[in-house]
């Protein structure tokens, strides 16, 4: 089976394109999609590695930005930076607070597109979309050029407290 690397913002492995492009083209017909008011939570990504929040932006857009970082990622009395950002002046910023959705728009058909996603862990951007899988599930796909040969990722909702975010990921304006 056809494979290439992964472009998954939060780890790395190989992925079928066939069966990406079969979950992509299910959200793109609208299957599954709830309203696209249901997303602005937080929401858990597949590694379990962060919690991102998603808020309005720009007006009507989407944006998104991690507030929850697992303990077991920081390293002994050091926060997590973006030390692999092209930017050498970037390097330096918290992962906490980081905006890695930005610019996403609303469709027809309920879901997100065309907006960037940001991979801490490889220093790059990607096209993003998004659509709800119903009230617990959003899928986040990450992609160059085509949708249909992105990468998928299932975010589950995840309540936080405000005492369980991560220093600098304080709330901004959702309008």
């Amino acid at each position: 089976m056809l494979q290439y690397t992964s472009i998954n913002p939060f780890g790395r492995r190989a992925v079928t394109v066939l069966g990406t492009a079969l979950v992509a083209s299910a959200f793109a017909a609208g299957n599954g999609a709830a309203s696209n008011g249901d997303v602005f939570t937080t929401w858990q990504t597949n590694d379990g590695k962060a919690v991102v929040e998603i808020y309005r932006c720009e007006g009507e857009k989407l944006c998104g930005r991690i507030v929850w970082l697992n303990p077991r990622l920081q390293r002994e009395g050091s926060g997590l930076v973006d030390a692999n950002n092209p930017d050498p002046s970037l390097r330096n910023r918290s992962i906490c607070g980081l905006e890695v959705l930005k610019g996403l728009t609303p469709d027809q058909n309920g879901a997100w597109d065309g907006g960037r996603v940001y991979d801490p862990e490889e220093g790059r951007s990607y096209n993003a979309a998004l659509a709800s899988r119903g009230p617990n599930e959003i899928a986040v796909t990450g992609y160059l050029g085509l949708r249909a040969l992105g990468e998928t990722m299932i975010w589950h909702k995840r309540p936080l407290a405000a005492s369980q975010r991560c220093e600098g990921s304080s709330r901004r304006g959702t309008g």
